[in-house]
């Protein structure tokens, strides 16, 4: 059950968004593009752990590295659909500059969420699944009505923000418990949608509306059966 987009609209473009999905999908294909460059790059950018107590500024500098690996094409290909259809609206809600830090301070949550669960593994952990847990996060509080176009089962469904996301974050949860679950970091997406969450609560809960004077200008000119400029409508 994946996400196709939604029906929120937004006002400016999503510059950041798609700087992070060109940035991602272009390490990727470094990572592929030599048969020892992805086991090298995940070994000297991915988060280890038990490194992040041996050498705190190493294992802090791999916390950020590690969001722009990815495991293989279906891994990227998740994220980056995730990342596209929730973080244009908290791009618009937020701004560009907040929007990335907040992405990326997100990142760095789930990643400390992960460690706290494991502090002694050394199994290197990679993804930006962590930062885009917490954009979903945000999103859910900002637009909790929302629609969100959900494939499922060869049909196309219309879910509120709140059931979807919130449906999403406590498979998290519910998987995180049990015992097969080694392989999948779901407490670094635990810890990064708690992030968005209280992030969201604390600065930007409230959505954006539109100005009053963009509705007493839209009927002036209307009663002269003028087109409402593109962009407001």
């Amino acid at each position: 059950m994946f996400p196709t987009g939604d029906e929120t609209r937004r006002y400016t473009h999503p510059i950041i968004v798609y700087m992070l999905i060109g940035f991602n999908t272009g390490v990727f294909i470094l990572e592929f593009s030599d048969p020892w460059a992805y086991e090298l790059m995940i070994l000297q950018y991915g988060f280890i752990p038990r490194l992040l107590t041996l050498d705190p500024l190493e294992g802090v500098l791999r916390m950020f590295t590690s969001m722009f690996l990815h495991a293989d094409v279906l891994h990227i290909f998740g994220n980056m659909l995730f990342l596209y259809v929730f973080g244009d609206n908290v791009e618009d809600r937020m701004g560009h500059v907040k929007f990335l830090f907040f992405y990326l301070f997100s990142g760095f949550a789930a990643s400390l969420a992960h460690f706290m669960i494991d502090p002694f593994s050394m199994v290197p952990a990679i993804g930006a699944s962590g930062a885009i847990s917490g954009v979903m996060g945000a999103y859910m509080v900002m637009f909790p009505f929302a629609r969100v176009r959900v494939f499922y089962r060869f049909f196309m469904v219309r879910l509120p923000a709140v059931v979807y996301l919130g449906f999403w974050f406590l498979m998290q949860l519910f998987e995180s418990m049990l015992p097969e679950y080694v392989g999948i970091a779901y407490w670094a997406h635990i810890g990064g949608f708690i992030t968005g969450v209280i992030v969201a609560l604390l600065f930007f809960r409230k959505e954006r509306k539109r100005p009053v004077a963009q509705y007493s200008y839209y009927y002036s000119y209307s009663t002269l059966h003028c087109q409402y400029p593109a962009g407001y409508w």
